[in-house]
């Protein structure tokens, strides 16, 4: 004897319908998480720019990190809407290439003011150190 299913066909349908939009909503999150691209980088500055903090025109907190991630065997610093980052307040990671720093009481930067902010990153490659070929990477974010 054969059963019948307590599903409507219609039932059917909408469930596979409305899975397919799920899975496909969850790639495309993905995907986009993913893209770590700066379309504003020069071919020459994306091969050692990993990663901009925060990304280029984002929205962040008043006491964010800021930094750039680089390829290993690149070293750099920071200067924040036009003050160079003592190194000791800088948070380096040569292994990875990341220099980063946080705001703070008694730092260069005690706090970011509310709206725009600027960077820029003067990279070198750690071969050659600091000098008249360094490279500098700008960018903006906003503050909320």
């Amino acid at each position: 004897m054969a059963q019948t299913s307590p599903y409507s066909t219609r039932f059917k349908v909408i469930a596979v319908l409305v899975l397919t939009l799920a899975i496909s909503l969850l790639v495309l999150a993905a995907l986009s998480l993913g893209d770590n691209e700066d379309p504003v980088l020069s071919a020459d500055d994306a091969q050692v720019v990993e990663a901009l903090i925060p990304r280029r025109n984002s929205q962040v907190p008043q006491q964010s990190t800021v930094g750039i991630d680089l390829v290993v065997g690149w070293s750099g610093t920071l200067v924040i809407n036009g003050v160079e980052v003592p190194e000791d307040e800088l948070a380096t990671t040569p292994e990875i290439g990341l220099i980063e720093f946080t705001p703070g009481e008694g730092k260069a930067v005690e706090q970011f003011q509310a709206g725009q902010n600027c960077v820029t990153a003067i990279i070198w490659p750690l071969s050659q150190g600091r000098g008249p070929a360094d490279r500098r990477i700008p960018w903006c974010f906003e503050v909320v």
